[in-house]
């Protein structure tokens, strides 16, 4: 069963409950990892340690891990874009065939995560891409439409 059916059967209609269950399904299916792989995407919760200097940031990244440092990465947060727009840019992925656009690309601090990334198995990918589960947060960490972020919206 997938992600989106697994969502369906459910009956879930917050998007709390819809990511507790992305998170659920890819646990079950032993794709909890401790480290991350260039090349790979991963959903994981997050906490910035500059939070208060970023005017936006994703509590639940789904990134595509692009460069590896010593104490983190650099990904492709696919969350910063419509849901029409990462299922074109995870199709594009898949064929090899993508540029990252820049606004996408976020340096995470491994720290900073909580313990374990979940890995989206590239088979799977498109149907990631398709949920809506980011969490927008402000510098004060107050709530975020990701419809303002994703559009560019400054306020």
């Amino acid at each position: 069963m997938s992600v989106i059916e697994e969502i369906k059967k459910d009956g879930a209609k917050t998007i709390a409950r819809q990511r507790s269950i992305a998170f659920e399904y890819l646990f079950d299916k032993d794709y909890a990892k401790s480290d991350v792989m260039v090349g790979k995407f991963y959903l994981f919760e997050y906490d910035p340690k500059t939070k208060v200097q970023l005017a936006r940031w994703d509590k639940y990244p789904l990134v595509l891990v692009t460069n590896i440092y010593e104490d983190g990465f650099m990904g492709a947060n696919f969350h910063y874009t419509t849901q029409k727009q990462r299922m074109i840019l995870a199709k594009k992925f898949l064929n090899s065939k993508v540029t990252i656009p820049l606004k996408l690309l976020h340096r995470y601090i491994v720290s900073r995560a909580d313990n374990l990334f979940f890995e989206v198995p590239e088979e799977e990918l498109v149907e990631f891409a398709a949920l809506s589960i980011e969490e927008f947060r402000d510098s004060k960490n107050r709530f975020v439409s990701a419809k303002k972020v994703q559009l560019g919206q400054r306020k």
